[in-house]
């Protein structure tokens, strides 16, 4: 009796020694993983049919530290007070306009390689300075008065979508979720 109870004795510091690694393992993961990586939810239709109000992002934050963005990156960027979801369609020092849905970079038709909501949103052809970005949502059947669009610096781009999840399906969100 006295040897099942000293075998079980041994067995316990084990176990929490085990126990002790897998903890830190899983906060030092975590760790990076918060450093790394932000989820969001998306709120509005601007990015449909691509993105639907109430899907989950999941947001590289350190994607642009060495590298530039590219026209077509799903990106989070902060704008004013909010936070929104837009692709890039301009690059620094570029020009850009909308023409009834269609987009225009540099005077010239840009296919744009991405599902996109036809619509006849338009937009005044600008030209970007050298260090910002045209944001645009790819829903361009929204009216002139949601967010669709947006010109950012880098500094205000927070990261790149580099992958989504639909919390739901279809139906529930327009049965069940007003704001979509």
């Amino acid at each position: 009796m006295n040897v099942h109870c000293d075998q079980t004795r041994q067995r316990l510091p084990a176990a929490r020694n085990t126990l002790w690694i897998f903890a830190s393992a899983l906060m030092g993961l975590l760790l990076v993983f918060r450093t790394h990586y932000s989820l969001y939810l998306t709120k509005g239709e601007s990015m449909l049919p691509g993105l639907q109000s109430g899907d989950l992002v999941l947001v590289d934050k350190l994607a642009y530290r060495t590298t530039e963005p590219e026209r077509g990156d799903i990106v989070v960027a902060r704008d004013h007070d909010d936070l929104i979801v837009k692709r890039v369609v301009g690059l620094p020092g570029e020009e850009i306009e909308l023409v009834q849905g269609k987009l225009r970079v540099n005077r010239q038709p840009f296919p744009e390689a991405y599902a996109v909501e036809p619509g006849m949103l338009s937009l005044q052809r600008g030209r970007l300075w050298e260090d910002r970005y045209a944001l645009l949502g790819d829903n361009r059947a929204v009216s002139s008065s949601t967010v669709v669009h947006a010109v950012v610096a880098k500094e205000q781009i927070v990261g790149k979508v580099v992958q989504s999840l639909r919390l739901w399906p279809d139906w529930w969100t327009a049965k069940f979720n007003p704001a979509a």
